[in-house]
């Protein structure tokens, strides 16, 4: 008996939290582009910003009512640093990691919310030039934008964006 209790534990504590997938650029944009979903929510996540860590628990909990929505969350920190940080298993999302084959140097001014926008704009033709962490855009099944946020929006308006935009992967 005690075996069927462990094994059914590991099996729901699995899904309870998020997964950290290193990938290229190439392959996330397949995934996002090729979804089956009709709507896909992109978010960059970046734990260095911890005054905006609240709105990820939001746009997670959010993301999961909607059946007709996949959430990607990228991320271009270092493995090493997320790795250290809990965040992302706390949001119980998967996050990917982008960018991880650049080279390192040792004194850097690499900023990992700017190549996060970048990969956004390269692959995904998002103007993301405001965009910041915690910051989102919702495409449609042509990987359009629907709506979008950006660093200069006060939490007011980026949930006020926010439930427009979830609104529309309920139809």
């Amino acid at each position: 008996m005690k075996f069927v209790y462990i094994l059914v534990v590991l099996l729901y504590a699995t899904n309870i939290y998020g997964q950290v997938e290193i990938v290229s650029e190439e392959m996330l944009t397949q995934k996002i582009k090729h979804s089956d979903k009709e709507y896909k929510l992109i978010c960059i996540f970046c734990n260095y910003c911890t005054g905006v860590e609240h709105r990820y628990s939001e746009v997670v909990k959010e993301a999961r009512n909607n059946k007709n929505m996949e959430a990607f969350f990228i991320c271009a920190q270092d493995g090493g640093e997320i790795a250290q940080n809990d965040s992302f298993e706390k949001m119980g999302m998967n996050v990917y990691l982008i960018n991880q084959l650049r080279k390192r140097k040792l004194i850097s001014f690499y900023n990992p919310i700017k190549a996060a926008a970048k990969y956004l704009k390269t692959y995904l033709g998002v103007d993301s030039e405001e965009m910041g962490a915690s910051a989102f855009c919702i495409l449609d099944k042509e990987n359009k934008v629907i709506v979008q946020t950006n660093w200069k929006m006060e939490d007011d308006e980026y949930f006020r964006t926010m439930k427009v935009g979830l609104q529309s992967g309920t139809k």
